[in-house]
C-alpha cells in the first residue's frame, strides 16, 4: 500500500513539476510604416496556474486573477459547507450511537426519552442533511475552480485596450433625446 501511494505521488509531482506553462505576459508591437512605435504589454494568467490555486485553497485562484472580492466569498462558502458537514456529521454519529445502545438494551443518554423508532427517524435526518452538505459543498468548491479558469482565460481579453465595453450616450431616434447606453469597440 505503501509503494502504491508512494508511486501516486511520484506521478502527480512530476506531472506538476514537467508541466511547463509560459503564458504569464505577451508583448504586442504596433508596427506602424515599418517601424515599431509602441510596446503594449498584454498580460496573460494561466488558467491552468489558476486552477491549481483554487483545487488547493478555495480563493486562491482569485487572488491570482486579482479578484480580489472573490476570494473570501470562495473560501467562505467552502469553509461554511465544510463546516455544516462536521456538524451533522457529528449529530449523526450521536444519534446512531444512541439508536444502536437502545437497540441492545445498554444505558445511554436518551434512554426513557426517544424510542428507537424516534432515534431511527432523528439519525436518517441527520445523515440526509451531511450528504446535502457534502454535495453543496463539493459543487462549490467545484464552482471556485470552474470561476477561477474562467477568469484566467478572460483576463487578457479583459485588458486588452483594443476591445472595450463603455457607457455611452445614444439619441433617441424618436425624441431625439440623449439616453443612456453601451457601446462595445473592437479594432483590429
Amino acid at each position: 500500500m505503501k509503494i502504491k501511494s508512494l508511486f501516486v505521488g511520484l506521478m502527480i509531482t512530476s506531472s506538476v513539476s514537467f508541466a511547463q506553462v509560459k503564458t504569464d505576459s505577451l508583448i504586442v508591437d504596433k508596427v506602424i510604416n515599418d517601424s515599431i512605435a509602441t510596446k503594449n504589454i498584454l498580460t496573460e494568467k494561466s488558467p491552468i496556474r489558476a486552477s491549481l490555486y483554487s483545487a488547493i485553497l478555495p480563493g486562491a485562484g482569485q487572488l491570482y486573477n486579482k479578484k480580489w472580492w472573490k476570494a473570501p466569498i470562495a473560501l467562505g462558502l467552502v469553509g461554511t459547507g465544510t463546516g455544516f458537514t462536521i456538524y451533522y456529521n457529528n449529530l449523526y454519529k450521536k444519534y446512531r450511537k444512541a439508536y444502536i445502545a437502545v437497540r441492545e438494551g445498554t444505558p445511554n443518554e436518551f434512554k426513557g426519552i426517544l424510542t428507537p423508532q424516534q432515534l431511527a427517524v432523528i439519525q436518517d435526518d441527520y445523515k440526509r442533511k451531511r450528504d446535502y452538505s457534502v454535495a453543496l459543498t463539493a459543487l462549490v468548491y467545484l464552482l471556485n475552480i470552474v470561476d477561477a479558469t474562467v477568469d484566467a482565460h478572460l483576463f487578457s481579453i479583459r485588458n486588452d485596450p483594443e476591445m472595450t465595453f463603455k457607457p455611452t450616450l445614444i439619441q433617441d431616434e424618436m425624441t431625439l433625446e440623449p439616453v443612456m447606453g453601451f457601446a462595445f469597440n473592437f479594432k483590429f
